[in-house]
């Protein structure tokens, strides 16, 4: 076999499972692979990892932070919270103003320190979804 010499194919071990090899040389790696524990489970696991690639989708890198607020807010829970946070904050106008209190500043406060928690609770929803769909979460090093 071609640079296999004496020893394993574990260079060769990603070729074999991909078909690359000549037929002759294919043999060759296979007999071995059937009597070599180690080589074996080498092999099994790089045919995991192949569909493992195969089966993974690309999500893209994030230009800007504006694109992922874009995309927290078209998504149904981004509306959820817009909502929730709307009506919080229209009920607590709603209170002030029975109360005569209300100023320009208090409206302005009260929407940020809203709009911030509820961007708080947006992101860790984010990562608990994500965290929730990795498939090694259980993974202990």
């Amino acid at each position: 076999m071609n640079g296999m010499g004496g020893g394993h194919p574990r260079e060769r071990l990603g070729a074999w499972i991909d078909g690359e090899l000549e037929a002759a040389d294919s043999v060759a790696v296979e007999v071995h692979v059937r009597g070599c524990t180690e080589c074996a489970r080498e092999a099994m696991i790089l045919r995991q990892l192949g569909g493992a690639m195969r089966n993974a989708t690309y999500r893209g890198e994030r230009r800007s932070v504006w694109e992922g607020v874009h995309r927290r807010i078209t998504q149904p829970m981004g509306w959820v919270l817009l909502v929730a946070g709307a009506a919080i904050w229209g009920g607590l106008a709603i209170y002030e103003w029975w109360r005569a209190e209300i100023t320009l500043e208090w409206l302005a406060g009260t929407a940020a320190v809203i709009g911030v928690a509820l961007l708080l609770v947006g992101i860790g929803y984010e990562q608990y979804r994500e965290w929730q769909e990795t498939r090694y979460k259980d993974v202990q090093l």
